[in-house]
């Protein structure tokens, strides 16, 4: 009875989304993911002040009718374009994705006075996000377990330009285990979530993508992906499916992998995704695993 209460009030109040933010990879670089957009307030919450503009929607009789693209499709910015976000991380395009709706961010001007401290700064805060240093346990419908972050506008995609040409895409584990940055913007922007893996098609098909699971996910009512927690970022890791390979071409990058995440809310789902490739020793094991199924139904076929 006290969960179906805590529910309704949620339902008549919620009106927010969440967002895939941030794509860590093993080998240390971050990209932003493929539906942020610069522009984006984040030190408010509702929908009138744009604060929603580059989550994504994500809905499956959309993708299958081809209303949206399989990433979804965002307030801000219409279709989720992988390529958009990619092609100026890998330095092929100059201008970055940027909200197109409501901007009017109730915050004041962003103190840091330069592109490198906000790089250093949301270094040093996603590192602090994955150690542990601010996390508190993961507890469903309160919300715990991220760390809240407000500034005014997102930079991200202009300030990590350039980046992917130098460093390359973000590497998942040798495990096959990626991890991401999930914003919670509003209450109906929480998990759990569910998660789906693209090897081939850099995002553009729908069909290409497989279920993986989620091995650290971020706390929410299940029946309606809701929470107590506003502007803040929960660290996630999915798991690709054995013996997948990463074979994408999308942006001016290769060997891609485009993961995607959304929750359950009944206004959504609400989600986003992000680009990666594999480490050496995740490609190796993944065609390793290929070839030993291959091998074994091989000999079954013999007998």
């Amino acid at each position: 009875m006290r969960s179906a209460i805590v529910y309704s009030a949620f339902v008549a109040g919620a009106s927010a989304h969440g967002l895939w933010i941030y794509t860590v990879g093993a080998n240390k670089v971050t990209m932003p993911g493929l539906n942020v957009a610069d522009g984006t307030p984040r030190d408010c919450v509702v929908n009138a002040c744009g604060a929603q503009a580059d989550t994504a929607i994500i809905r499956d009789m959309d993708i299958m009718n081809g209303v949206t693209s399989p990433l979804g499709k965002t307030q801000g910015n219409g279709n989720v374009d992988p390529a958009a976000v990619i092609s100026v991380f890998m330095g092929r395009r100059k201008e970055a994705p940027a909200n197109k709706g409501a901007q009017s961010s109730v915050g004041k001007e962003d103190a840091l006075p330069g592109l490198l401290q906000r790089r250093e700064e949301r270094k040093r805060q996603i590192g602090n996000l994955f150690s542990g240093i601010a996390n508190l346990p993961v507890v469903g419908v309160a919300g715990l377990g991220g760390v809240r972050k407000d500034y005014p506008v997102e930079t991200v995609v202009r300030d990590s330009a350039g980046q992917g040409a130098k460093r390359g895409l973000p590497t998942c584990d040798d495990d096959g285990v990626i991890s991401g940055v999930y914003r919670q913007v509003n209450q109906d922007g929480a998990g759990p979530l569910t998660a789906a893996i693209d090897p081939s098609s850099g995002g553009y098909d729908g069909k290409a993508f497989q279920s993986a699971s989620i091995v650290q996910n971020m706390p929410g009512l299940g029946v309606g992906g809701l929470s107590l927690a506003t502007n803040t970022e929960f660290p996630i890791k999915v798991k690709m499916p054995e013996g997948m390979v990463c074979n994408g071409k999308v942006g001016g990058a290769e060997n891609v992998c485009i993961v995607r995440v959304r929750n359950q809310a009944a206004a959504g789902p609400f989600g986003g995704s992000g680009a990666f490739t594999q480490s050496p020793a995740a490609r190796k094991r993944a065609i390793a695993y290929r070839l030993k199924k291959r091998f074994d139904v091989g000999r079954e076929d013999e007998e």
